[in-house]
């Protein structure tokens, strides 16, 4: 078994978790959903005067659908308020109110958002007790890097890790190699004594794969490898179960 000087932690849904139940409700046609629009009421209001909450959640869908197909196809990964500035665009904001707007949504929206997340005790416990042995770094697909600080922080974890790698920060996300790259350079651990764990086959056990690191898959709902996909080393059900095949 070889011996992991660098282990990197995807964040939303491997370290970090969220709970949707948390969010503001907003009425979408018949249906109630849960969303952080419902916590950007004034703000929108203040920028996109006339629009509704449900017509600004169309025209976010819309963006969304859009940058997320970019996402796939190029592995790019662009910044939340450029989102929301092309949502405020969509309704028919002017060009300063889009720039503004978008950047105050988005700190709003990623407020709520971290107000969402729990890192469960046994998550907590766990990097206090792979830190004395291993380096630590955070590896996450995300479209805000101060939203990835705050999460963090609020949860305690900055002071456990030694690195943070946010995709919008650099440009790319997971798969791309670079996200993985970027963190061994800052832990200065090669690639052959890393481990990547992540939650995401398509992303984390790809980039894993890229970079030439091994890979730990948490497949939490027990549905078993892609067809025809290159397995990680590790398979696991829950984070915690990390400690027991490091061991």
């Amino acid at each position: 078994m070889p011996r992991y000087d660098g282990i990197l932690l995807d964040l939303f849904g491997t370290l970090v978790l969220a709970e949707p139940e948390r969010l503001p409700v907003v009425r979408i046609g018949a249906t109630s959903v849960r969303t952080t629009l419902g916590s950007v009421g004034d703000l929108l209001a203040a920028y996109a005067p006339g629009v509704t909450p449900e017509a600004f959640w169309h025209a976010l869908a819309g963006v969304s659908e859009e940058m997320n197909q970019r996402r796939q196809r190029e592995h790019v990964e662009e910044p939340s308020r450029e989102r929301f500035r092309r949502a405020l665009a969509r309704v028919g904001c002017d060009a300063e109110a889009c720039r503004d707007g978008g950047a105050a949504l988005a700190r709003a929206h990623h407020r709520a958002l971290a107000a969402a997340t729990v890192l469960p005790p046994s998550h907590a416990a766990l990097l206090d007790e792979l830190r004395p042995r291993h380096r630590l770094a955070i590896v996450s697909n995300f479209d805000d890097t101060g939203a990835v600080f705050e999460i963090l922080h609020r949860h305690g974890v900055l002071g456990k890790v030694e690195a943070v790698v946010v995709s919008e920060s650099l440009g790319l996300r997971k798969p791309h190699p670079l996200t993985v790259q970027t963190a061994l350079r800052m832990l200065d651990v090669p690639a052959e004594a890393a481990l990547l764990v992540g939650d995401t086959f398509s992303e984390d056990i790809a980039a894993a794969h890229a970079a030439g690191v091994d890979a730990a898959w948490i497949d939490r709902d027990a549905r078993g490898l892609p067809p025809g996909s290159r397995g990680p080393r590790f398979v696991l059900g829950t984070l915690p179960e990390l400690a027991r095949v490091l061991d």
